[in-house]
C-alpha cells in the first residue's frame, strides 16, 4: 500500500445537498465505514456552521455508504483495494451515498389463501389468489372489490389501465385463461368482459406492453401468446361521455353481459418446458423464462426467438429494467443473475446476487432507481438489493411465514410482497435518510 498505510483518496457524490468540498485527502488504508462516516460528516459539519441556512436533515450524524469503482465497501479500504487488485499510485475515488433506513410494513392484507400475483397502480392494489379470486384493495386496506369469474387459482394478475372511473384488469389461472375485466370505481363492480382463449395449460405469467394495447402470456403448455388488450367499445360497459353520470355507470356495471371470446394475434414457440415467466423490453421485443434452462428474446414482429441465454437450472423469474437495460433472473439455484442481452458476443451474464436460500420466485425492479432491485423466495424473505452490491442484499424482511409468491414496485415508495402464508405485505422503501444513534457528549464514533 501506500506509505505507512496511507491512501490518498477523493470523495465525492451525486447527492448534491451532502457535497463536500473537491480535494485528494490523505487517510489510513484501514479506514473502516465508521472512520470515513465520521470524516465525511465532521466536513459536512463545518460546511453546515458556515452556512447560514439550517437544514433539519443535516442535523445529527448521517450515516453513509462507500463505493469504489462503483461496488460497495464491505470490507476496509484496503482489502477492498486488495481484493480488487486497484493500484494506489493514483488518487483512489471514493463515491459516497445516503444510507436509507430500513423498509418497514406499513399494512398486511390477509386474504383466504395463497397469493400468487400482486399488481399495483395509481392508489389501488390487484391480488389474484389460490381460492380463485380477484381482489381490488386500497393501500389502507380495504378490500373494495372482489371477481369470481375464473374456475381455477389465480395465478398472474396485472392493471392495463386505471382512471378515476375505475380500470381495466387481467387474471390468468390454472383453468388455462386469461380475462380481461372492467371495474368501476363508483360501483366497485368488476364484470368481464373478454375471455382470452388458446393457451392448453395453466397460464402463470402476463406482461403489458408501454402502450397498454397489447400483452403476452406464458403457459405451461410452453408457448407465449400475444393478444389485444384494447376493449371492443360493444362489449365494454363503459358509458358515453353524454351518459357519463354515476348512475348511469352504476346501472350500466349492474348489467350482465356475456364476455366475449378472443383468441390470439400470434404463437411464438420454442421452449420445451413450461413459461414461467414474460416480459416486455420495449415494443417489439418480449422476453420469456422456463423450465427448460432458457431465457428466450423474442421480436414480435417477425415472430421470431432471436436471441438464447441459457443457465444450469429453472427459471422461475425475469425482470427487465429500462433504466439500466438490465434482465435480472430468478432461478431454481437460489441466484439471482443480471444480463445485458445487448451484448451478442462474450459475457452476456454480469453479474449474480447471492443470499438467498430457496427458489428466487419474483423479482422486480425500482421504478426510479436503475441499481436497486427486490426479490421474494421461497426461503420467506423479501430481499432489497443493490446491484453495486452482489453479495449481501441492503435489506432482509423477514416477515412472511411462509415462501413469497409474488413481489411488486410499481409505486416507488412501496414494495408488495404476497405469499403463502396468505397475506399481502406493504413495505415502506421511501428515501428516509439514516441517522446513527444519539452519543453523549465524550463519546467517540
Amino acid at each position: 500500500m501506500a506509505d505507512e498505510g496511507q491512501v490518498q483518496v477523493r470523495f465525492f457524490t451525486k447527492q448534491k445537498r451532502y457535497s463536500i468540498q473537491d480535494t485528494p485527502f490523505s487517510i489510513p488504508a484501514k479506514a473502516s465505514q465508521d472512520e470515513l462516516n465520521s470524516l465525511i460528516n465532521g466536513l459536512l459539519s463545518q460546511m453546515e456552521d458556515e452556512n447560514t441556512e439550517s437544514d433539519e436533515d443535516m442535523k445529527g450524524e448521517l450515516q453513509f455508504d462507500f463505493l469504489i469503482e462503483n461496488e460497495f465497501l464491505q470490507e476496509n479500504i484496503q482489502k477492498h483495494m486488495e481484493a480488487k487488485k486497484i493500484s494506489t499510485e493514483n488518487v483512489v475515488e471514493i463515491e459516497y451515498i445516503l444510507k436509507l433506513q430500513a423498509p418497514r410494513p406499513d399494512n398486511i392484507l390477509v386474504h383466504d389463501d395463497w397469493i400468487s400475483s400482486v399488481s399495483s397502480c395509481s392508489g389501488c392494489i390487484l391480488t389474484g389468489s389460490y381460492d380463485n379470486n380477484v381482489n381490488i384493495w386500497n393501500y389502507q386496506g380495504d378490500c373494495l372489490s372482489t371477481y369470481v369469474g375464473h374456475s381455477g387459482p389465480i395465478k398472474a394478475v396485472k392493471w392495463i389501465s386505471k382512471d378515476d372511473k375505475g380500470g381495466v384488469i387481467l387474471s390468468s389461472s390454472q383453468d388455462q385463461s386469461i380475462r380481461i375485466s372492467q371495474w368501476s370505481s363508483s360501483t366497485n363492480e368488476v364484470h368481464n368482459v373478454h375471455i382470452c382463449k388458446g393457451h392448453s395449460q395453466s397460464v402463470d405469467s402476463i406482461s403489458v406492453d408501454a402502450s397498454c394495447t397489447t400483452f403476452c402470456s406464458g403457459s405451461w403448455d410452453k408457448t407465449i401468446k400475444l393478444w389485444s388488450a384494447v376493449l371492443d367499445p360493444e362489449a365494454s360497459d363503459e358509458p358515453d361521455e353524454e351518459d357519463g353520470s354515476s348512475k348511469k355507470r352504476q346501472k350500466k356495471n349492474t348489467t350482465n353481459k356475456k364476455a366475449t371470446t378472443r383468441t390470439p394475434l400470434m404463437t411464438l414457440s420454442g421452449h420445451t418446458q413450461a413459461v414461467s415467466s414474460v416480459v416486455w423490453m420495449d415494443k417489439i421485443t418480449i422476453c420469456s423464462a422456463g423450465w427448460d434452462h432458457c431465457i428466450r428474446v423474442w421480436d414480435v414482429v417477425a415472430g421470431i426467438n432471436k436471441q438464447t441465454l441459457t443457465g444450469s437450472k429453472v427459471f422461475c423469474s425475469i425482470a427487465y429494467s429500462p433504466l439500466s437495460n438490465c434482465l435480472a433472473s430468478g432461478s431454481a439455484d437460489k441466484f439471482i443473475r443480471l444480463w445485458d442481452p445487448r451484448i451478442k458476443d462474450g459475457q452476456v451474464v454480469k453479474g449474480s446476487l447471492t443470499s438467498h436460500q430457496g427458489w428466487v420466485s419474483s423479482l422486480v425492479w425500482s421504478p426510479t432507481n436503475e441499481f436497486e432491485l427486490a426479490s421474494g423466495s421461497y426461503d420467506t424473505t423479501v430481499r432489497l438489493w443493490d446491484t453495486r452490491s452482489p453479495y449481501t442484499p441492503l435489506y432482509t424482511m423477514t416477515e412472511h411465514q411462509d415462501k413469497v409468491m409474488c413481489i411488486d414496485w410499481s409505486k416507488s415508495k412501496n414494495v408488495l410482497s404476497g405469499g403463502a402464508d396468505n397475506q399481502l405485505i406493504i413495505y415502506d422503501v421511501s428515501a428516509k435518510s439514516c441517522k446513527a444513534p444519539a452519543q453523549s457528549e465524550g463519546d467517540s464514533q
